[in-house]
């Protein structure tokens, strides 16, 4: 017999609604006021697991944006790519007084305040990158343990300390907590030391000891306990404390669990439902407002456990072992709400992340009994709004989007009195009078509305077992889908079936995979092979040629869903060529189709479901994300982990649409929702930031280069600097999963356009610039058309002493007095000369001048090209060489050879080619720098020498723009020519030779060719 397994929301939220003592609204409201499936949404954190991100103890966000985490091992500045690390070292100057950090603060002013575990105070100057220490005794703290930081108001910061609380001025200074204003007499608070500090948005300091909590209201105010529990008991250890956006004050502590203070009335506990302490016994090391009223506590081995007042519900957030974005590990002990809104958490073991920001996207996954993660196989909106789920081992669960699962239909072995076999259900459809049909590997069967009842279904001249892969029903006729063709059959009010049609051979491949009945009786049919469409009345079968190098025509393959968008345009799915729409039928009855696939943006071609929204975009899965496509301009936007996805790959077929207008899709790990209201929601761009700066070899803070900075600096180079030049890193301190924002730089007065850049670090690095003023800039554009975000560093470049004005004009007169004084010689020594000598003369002089010149061209030049030839450039490689050695300086050699060259020769003629030869010249000598020499070797193969001093950054950046500005068209004679470039890149090192570092470069060019060409290799590395 089949067993159903249901239930009751209710029961479920009961054992975990929160009471808190009339300060929260009645759980009553939670199903009216919910959203459908936010309670059930899977909570993903991005996880930072390197060592200096372990033992996490306090964040702080400075003025730039950078993130700043304390740990048992030092101090990490996180830019969202690349982390800092500052440690203790006392052969260091301004290096921190102590690695063990316990508190940070950022003060009024923007400055970073650190408090360590035995090393006192120190505050972070951005200028020098370094470290200024307050540590106790004489002038300092009374205590070298600085455990709680807070803002006093006043341009200065409360320090508390095992010792009790004192203030750092806006001096500098160091004061006692009795001394100027505000005051507060040290005799009121406990021995033991400070836990935590707060100072609220009222101006209430609160102050929380292993013996209580205490407050002062403002500075004319004394100092006054705040009892949480009966007056008698031992107040408890305060572990934490935090003011929310509503203004709350929320108190942790170390075994009483929380208390929450709002207005004028005393604490109240949070409870549960049965009146006691939610988090008791749990030290309570840190507490956060995730989003708007809801709380999250971070515990000591119990993960988080998330509060939502308004709606009465806690919930759990712990790690899970096969979930690799669940929390990393439940010791939670710090966590922090950047200003963009995304949560930053720290466990014993990683630093993770987790992005709460209302998004389009959610993901839903459920566990079973056994422990396993759930995969959505197939999916079914119901009527009720409700939710079957097919899964790998052949249940069906039933859930519904606000109280989650409400009921399961379990396979069994003997169904010979009802009841679902065990095996995978294939599909699921909406019958008639609230019935389901389900196809399953063991043939067709029916279920009532609620679950109950599930029978078999026959189907005449079809074996009872036969695999069901593809349903669907419209208007009283249910279509069945197998290995064995398509059967289309009529249904009574009971149930029972009755054959219309089958069809097998002429669908072109008798598997069918996917239905789509339309409105006037007919059916488009999609195989294994391709897709047949099904003409009412009994028509015969019309078969679509397929046709994978026609883009008119539709491609062989797995047709996995069909669909008709609001023009009621046939769309359809492939699992490995894409997407296929029926654009127009013409008046001859053939069909011409558009493709969509990897080319045109999809972010894979096998494409496992579509559905349409209401509005006319095309939703669809494929094996790496989802992607969405505008039914207006047909252009296709991927989306994936940057946008919320934490679902890679789904599954054939598996898909839905709900009455709101939330589109699901099941996936290998769960379902993933989707919200298309909110994805146009536009954030406010993070600020770009310059997270490295390097100059002349030197490594600078970048602080004064930054947008927050109180005085912008110019980035100046001496000419001791120019041969080095400079590189920076950049990034948008966003912390999000990198997207598609387009990142792209250019240095105004040398760039004539902007470079993208795709490396995570976004590398910039500019040498040997001409003497002048610059404006090197920074840009990050969304996609969504967001204002984009850009940053402004201004580059100056000093001009050595003979690039002076001053020595320049003094250069000027002295040649103009030379040239003076030529004149007047040359026309003294032509007068003494007869006029028939100094003809003969001239002329003799011009002949030998010219047949000298044209001597020196053929034996140094390319009498195509005009570039220097393979002599000239063996002399060039020698002298470089020698330099380099006796410098020890290196430069770089570049070998290229213009790929598939001898087929331009071959289909265009040598005319074509020699003028591919010239226009492939010119590109190079635009490609490299002024200071590189380019030359040709003979054919096809040409050479760059680099001048020295360029790293293999400066080599990749050059050997990028080779490959672009070649892969560029040519025209010759109205002929289109196409060529692409390989090239072989290699570095010159003082203990090597000409022959080494030309087998070297040709070694590497020998690498990009069997890359696939069109690229680079250096020294051996890929491009």
């Amino acid at each position: 017999m089949m067993i159903m397994h249901f239930r009751h929301a209710c029961v479920a939220l009961a054992s975990i609604v929160l009471v808190a003592l009339a300060l929260y609204a009645p759980a009553s409201r939670a199903a009216d006021t919910a959203e459908p499936w936010t309670g059930m949404a899977h909570t993903a954190f991005r996880h930072q697991t390197d060592t200096p991100f372990s033992f996490g103890t306090i964040f702080a966000q400075d003025q730039a944006g950078f993130i700043w985490l304390g740990t048992q091992n030092g101090l990490v500045r996180w830019d969202g790519v690349r982390m800092r690390r500052y440690v203790s070292d006392a052969r260091m100057p301004g290096s921190l007084p102590d690695s063990y950090i316990l508190s940070l603060q950022v003060d009024s002013g923007g400055r970073l305040w650190v408090g360590t575990s035995s090393g006192g105070l120190a505050r972070y100057d951005p200028d020098h990158d370094a470290f200024v220490k307050i540590g106790a005794g004489a002038k300092g703290l009374s205590h070298a343990r600085a455990t709680a930081l807070a803002d006093d108001g006043r341009g200065g910061i409360w320090v508390g300390t095992g010792g009790g609380l004192e203030r750092v001025g806006a001096d500098g200074r160091v004061y006692a907590a009795t001394s100027g204003a505000p005051q507060i007499a040290a005799t009121a608070l406990p021995t033991g030391g400070i836990s935590t500090l707060l100072h609220d948005r009222a101006g209430a300091l609160w102050i929380g000891t292993r013996h209580g909590l205490y407050q002062r209201a403002n500075e004319r105010l004394p100092l006054k306990a705040v009892p949480l529990v009966a007056p008698g008991a031992q107040e408890p250890a305060i572990t934490s404390l935090y003011q929310d956006g509503g203004g709350r004050i929320w108190i942790g502590t170390r075994s009483h669990g929380a208390f929450a203070l709002d207005g004028p009335a005393p604490p109240h506990p949070v409870l549960t439902a049965d009146g006691k302490p939610a988090l008791q016994g749990e030290p309570i090391f840190s507490m956060v407002e995730k989003s708007p009223g809801i709380l999250w506590f971070g515990t000591e081995g119990g993960g988080i456990l998330e509060l939502d007042p308004a709606h009465g519900q806690i919930r759990r957030i712990r790690h899970q072992p096969d979930t690799p974005d669940s929390l990393y590990d439940d010791e939670v002990v710090a966590m922090f709400r950047e200003r963009g809104g995304q949560i930053f958490v720290a466990t014993s073991q990683a630093m993770g992340v987790h992005d709460p920001r209302p998004q389009g996207f959610l993901t839903v996954r459920f566990t079973s009994a056994d422990g396993a993660k759930m995969s959505a196989h197939q999916l079914l909106v119901r009527p009720d709004g409700r939710l079957w789920i097919g899964t790998i081992g052949g249940a069906i669960r039933i859930v519904d989007p606000l109280l989650g699962q409400v009921g399961e239909i379990v396979p069994q072995a003997d169904i010979s009195g009802g009841g679902l076999p065990k095996g995978r259900v294939l599909s699921m459809v909406n019958g008639p009078g609230g019935s389901v049909y389900i196809g399953t590997q063991q043939g067709l069967f029916r279920s009532e509305g609620d679950g109950r009842q599930v029978r078999r279904v026959a189907v005449a001249k079809r074996a009872a077992n036969a695999p069901v892969g593809a349903l669907a029903y419209r208007d009283g006729v249910l279509w069945v889908g197998g290995f064995d063709g398509m059967w289309v059959l009529s249904l009574d009010g009971a149930g029972a079936t009755a054959l219309l049609r089958h069809e097998d051979a002429l669908l072109g491949d008798m598997r069918v995979s996917a239905i789509l009945p339309l409105a006037d009786g007919s059916a488009w049919i999609g195989t294994r092979a391709g897709l047949a469409r099904l003409p009412p009345n009994g028509g015969p079968v019309e078969l679509l040629p397929t046709n994978a190098l026609d883009p008119t025509r539709i491609s062989p393959g797995y047709v996995s869903s069909l669909t008709l968008d609001s023009q009621e345009r046939l769309w359809m799915s492939t699992y490995g060529t894409g997407v296929a729409l029926l654009e127009r039928t013409d008046a001859a009855g053939r069909r011409w189709f558009r493709r969509f696939g990897v080319a045109e943006g999809l972010p894979d071609n096998g494409v496992n479901a579509l559905v349409g929204e209401r509005d006319g975009t095309i939703w669809l899965s494929t094996d790496n994300g989802l992607a969405r496509i505008d039914p207006v301009t047909l252009a296709v936007r991927k989306l994936g982990a940057a946008d919320g996805m934490h679902i890679p790959t789904y599954w054939f077929g598996s898909r839905g649409l709900a009455a709101n207008g939330d589109i699901l899709f099941g996936g290998l790990t769960g379902i993933t929702v989707v919200r298309p209201a909110r994805l146009h929601q536009r954030r406010d761009s993070a600020p770009l930031a310059v997270t490295a700066i390097v100059l002349g070899g030197r490594k600078l803070p970048e602080a004064p280069f930054n947008p927050r900075a109180t005085a912008p600096a110019i980035l100046t180079l001496t000419p001791g600097d120019r041969e080095r030049g400079f590189s920076l890193e950049y990034n948008a301190l966003d912390f999000a999963v990198p997207g598609q924002q387009r990142h792209s730089y250019r240095l105004a007065g040398f760039d004539r356009d902007w470079i993208d850049t795709e490396n995570a670090s976004r590398p910039v690095s500019y040498t040997n610039l001409a003497p002048g003023d610059y404006t090197l800039q920074l840009r990050k554009s969304d996609p969504d058309g967001g204002t984009p975000a850009r940053l402004d560093v201004p580059v100056r470049v000093l001009p050595a002493w003979h690039q002076q004005n001053w020595v320049r004009a003094l250069a000027a007169l002295a040649l103009a007095a030379c040239v003076a004084g030529l004149m007047q010689a040359r026309t003294a020594l032509l007068r003494r000369h007869k006029r028939e000598l100094e003809a003969m003369v001239a002329k003799r002089t011009a002949e030998l001048r010219a047949t000298q010149g044209h001597l020196e061209t053929m034996a140094y030049a390319d009498p195509l090209t005009g570039l220097p030839n393979r002599r000239l450039f063996t002399d060039e490689i020698r002298r470089m060489t020698a330099q380099a050695q006796r410098d020890g300086v290196p430069f770089t050699l570049l070998l290229i050879d213009l790929d598939h060259f001898k087929e331009i020769n071959d289909t265009f003629g040598h005319d074509a080619g020699d003028a591919l030869l010239v226009e492939a010249a010119d590109r190079l000598r635009h490609a490299v720098r002024e200071t590189d020499r380019v030359a040709r070797l003979g054919g096809d193969e040409f050479a760059v020498l680099l001048a020295p001093g360029g790293d293999e950054t400066v080599a990749g950046m050059i050997c990028r723009r080779i490959v672009e500005d070649m892969a560029r068209p040519i025209e010759h004679r109205a002929i289109g020519m196409r060529v692409s470039a390989s090239i072989g890149a290699a570095s010159f090192a003082s203990q090597e030779n000409v022959d080494t570092l030309y087998k070297a470069a040709d070694l590497a060019l020998y690498q990009a060719k069997a890359a696939g060409r069109n690229t680079w290799r250096l020294d051996g590395a890929a491009a």
